[in-house]
């Protein structure tokens, strides 16, 4: 996600930027008060939340 976001920049497509960047930031909210929800607090929660969003490329 970070070169995809640092490449949208580099050719100035600001707007692109701030969609992709605002739809991860969504994502990694709903999924971190999901965490909550379920009773992980903390690290724990932040830690799901990260997988939960970034995790599908299996750590690429």
């Amino acid at each position: 996600m970070t070169i995809a976001l640092a490449l949208l920049g580099w050719y100035g497509k600001l707007v692109a930027v701030a969609i992709v960047g605002g739809v991860f930031l969504l994502w990694f909210s709903a999924a971190l008060a999901w965490a909550h929800i379920d009773g992980d607090h903390g690290r724990h929660a932040l830690q799901r939340a990260y997988n939960v969003t970034f995790g599908w490329g299996d750590g690429f």
